[in-house]
């Protein structure tokens, strides 16, 4: 098992380990895992195909943000590995795959992409008239994602109504400090929260140079949240939409919640952004939040040798985290022409971890199956939209990466939130939300530990 020491884990309790099958082959995790951060425990990274080409895909986000790990259960299709408990005895497989995961007789299906762009075929089995009966059948044969189980009987689900001053949506570091101040100057606080801990990104992110800084601030914040008489909280629950007045379905476990609040204040946080570069979807290339969260939540090594590339200072802190990890960074390449913070990049070169400048990541390189990474070539950047004709390359078996920020917009655009692209601040921003939704922290652009205190503090002053 390719676990970390602790106090690596804070999602596991590697004193209950839980046989399952993946593809028919047995495989053990802990209780806490996911079925993706078990499969890589056990160094099981391709775990999916995409749903056109067949291209290998292995875990992205490591927060249920993407669809590279779809799987099969025996009831169910479509579930996200990194999002979906492990349990005993469960029976994992893999979907969209003709043949093997690990062979799939449809991988050449790549090499003819350039020939099938988007849409095409509503442009190309129409002509000559009559040939859509005869292709109709084997595009059904090839599409979908899954296997439906036609004899599932429904389950029983119940609801209940709750009424609050306050709702706030997300218990990160500015959700908790919201829901603090706001309990504080008297106000009845409803704190949801989608995952099974309180916390967000104070679980798994690094926020300073020492690495003491998270866990702190999130000890002093439970400590006064979870005893606290004025906030009642609410894990492994989602508020899935947003009406007129504050109206808030909340879904956890077999119950709906149907909460009504006075105000509601979203602090959903925000999510790295990918780099486009050549080959960015192979296994083994992730985000550099998926890394971290690999390590502090499942204690899961995410890889031997890593390349780690940033747009921001995060990525300089995540290197960190994988060099104490013992995870040999092989060098960081930023984007931009220095980091924000000098003293990260002296960190890093005490380390004796390269820095790399002014260049990105032209390409992910791969062995004959595509089935990993196994380097990547970096050149250097001359100007926007410009690169160098070649570079150097570098071997790794782990690639993070981290452009930018994007915050969890969803639940505020369906509340009639817009969202645009701020070319000054290179970000997303949100306005026109309605009357008595607030929003707080990286979701609001603030980003560094202190700022998004403050601004979870100021949302949860303005609400009470």
């Amino acid at each position: 098992m390719n676990r970390l020491p602790a106090p690596m884990g804070l999602l596991i309790d590697r004193h209950q380990p839980l046989d399952f099958t993946f593809d028919g082959e047995r495989y053990q995790g802990l209780q806490g895992d996911s079925i993706a951060s078990a499969l890589l425990a056990n160094g099981r990274f391709l775990l999916s195909r995409s749903f056109k080409y067949h291209r290998p895909r292995g875990p992205l986000t490591m927060a249920g943000q993407d669809a590279n790990s779809l799987v099969q259960l025996p009831k169910e299709p479509n579930v996200l590995a990194d999002a979906c408990p492990l349990t005993s005895g469960l029976q994992v497989s893999a979907q969209n795959v003709n043949g093997s995961l690990d062979h799939d007789r449809d991988a050449w299906l790549g090499k003819f992409s350039k020939f099938m762009p988007v849409g095409f075929y509503y442009r190309s089995f129409y002509k000559p008239k009559g040939m859509w009966k005869l292709w109709e059948p084997m595009i059904r044969k090839k599409a979908g994602l899954g296997v439906l189980d036609l004899n599932f009987t429904p389950e029983y689900y119940d609801k209940a109504y709750l009424f609050t001053d306050l709702a706030v949506i997300g218990a990160g570091p500015a959700g908790l400090q919201a829901a603090l101040t706001a309990a504080n100057a008297g106000a009845k606080v409803l704190l949801i929260e989608q995952q099974a801990v309180l916390g967000g990104s104070l679980t798994y992110a690094r926020f300073d140079i020492e690495g003491i800084q998270a866990n702190a601030v999130r000890h002093s914040l439970l400590a006064q949240v979870v005893q606290h008489a004025n906030i009642k909280v609410l894990t492994e629950a989602t508020c899935n939409a947003w009406f007129t007045d504050n109206y808030l379905p909340v879904i956890q476990g077999k119950r709906l919640y149907k909460v009504r609040a006075s105000q509601c204040l979203v602090c959903s946080g925000s999510f790295d952004q990918p780099v486009i570069f050549r080959n960015n979807d192979l296994p083994g290339v992730m985000l550099s939040s998926a890394a971290q969260r690999l390590m502090k939540l499942y204690a899961v090594k995410p890889g031997q040798r890593a390349v780690v590339l940033t747009g921001n200072d995060d990525g300089y802190l995540a290197a960190l985290d994988l060099h104490e990890q013992g995870v040999a960074v092989a060098s960081l390449i930023d984007l931009r022409a220095a980091p924000g913070n000098p003293a990260l990049r002296e960190a890093l070169l005490q380390r004796k971890i390269p820095c790399l400048n002014n260049s990105t990541v032209y390409e992910a390189l791969h062995e004959k199956g595509m089935r990993h990474v196994t380097g990547v070539e970096v050149r250097t950047i001359l100007a926007q939209g410009r690169v160098a004709d070649s570079g150097k390359r570098l071997d790794c078996d782990l690639l993070c990466m981290s452009a930018g920020y994007m915050p969890v917009y969803q639940l505020l655009c369906q509340a009639g939130g817009k969202l645009a692209y701020d070319d000054q601040r290179a970000e997303f921003t949100l306005s026109g939300l309605p009357q008595n939704l607030l929003v707080a922290g990286s979701v609001n652009g603030r980003h560094s530990l202190d700022n998004v205190l403050a601004d979870g503090a100021r949302a949860g002053a303005a609400a009470a």
